[in-house]
């Protein structure tokens, strides 16, 4: 997952991309990553209509890196491209947020055993320091941040399971949860209850106790989409 790279800012993505010697794959990880961090933060809105002439001056990339990252973006769901009429970011529907739990329900639970499992100190020591940090927010009503710092613990997590195609699997999914967190978050009652899910998860990875971090993920899971399915 690229984690790392989704927190660099555009004005950094820019001066790496001139400096590289394969500035032509850099400008297009670029448009990828201002593109996806925008979209994700609802900076530009579900079904807005994407200005490509704007994100090209603004961005200082040509068209082709531009429609490349529209393409991923595409595979991921996250933009529809419609021939001859232009690129809207995909809109957000209970719908999916249903077909998408679905998934969840299955996957990450999973996710969390073979973590158990794989996990190394390394990993064991990043889930915790991302707690620490999640820790320190707690009660301060910084929803942007808890919000990045919880997409951090799911990339964690999914690191962990040593699995690229269920890592794949996983970064997309919450790819559709995560811009719903940004539009609901802030009236969910159960994030005190969530956070302390967070510590029995890490708890039971430290320890590979599989079977447990498989039960605390299933009812994190499942209690978030009960609870947030009333404020959306």
């Amino acid at each position: 997952m690229a984690v790392a790279t989704a927190r660099m800012t555009p004005t950094t993505l820019i001066s790496a991309a001139r400096k590289s010697p394969a500035a032509a794959r850099m400008r297009g990880d670029l448009a990828y990553h201002v593109l996806r961090g925008k979209i994700l933060r609802l900076e530009i809105a579900p079904a807005a209509l994407i200005n490509e002439a704007e994100l090209m001056a603004t961005l200082e990339v040509g068209r082709t890196p531009l429609r490349e990252a529209l393409q991923r973006l595409c595979r991921e769901n996250l933009v529809v491209i419609l021939p001859r009429r232009g690129t809207l970011v995909a809109d957000l529907n209970l719908s999916d947020l249903q077909k998408v739990s679905e998934m969840r329900r299955e996957l990450e639970p999973f996710a969390a055993r073979l973590a158990a499992e794989r996990a190394t100190p390394a990993q064991v020591a990043a889930m915790q320091q991302n707690l620490r940090d999640t820790d320190a927010l707690d009660g301060a009503g910084d929803y942007r941040q808890l919000i990045e710092l919880d997409a951090r613990a799911h990339a964690l997590l999914a690191e962990a399971a040593h699995n690229e195609f269920l890592s794949e699997l996983l970064e997309r999914m919450y790819n559709q949860v995560l811009r719903l967190w940004y539009v609901g978050l802030h009236r969910v009652g159960r994030l005190p209850e969530a956070i302390a899910e967070h510590h029995e998860l890490v708890s039971a990875i430290a320890a590979h106790d599989a079977d447990a971090a498989q039960a605390v993920m299933r009812r994190h899971v499942a209690g978030f989409e009960k609870e947030f399915l009333k404020v959306v």
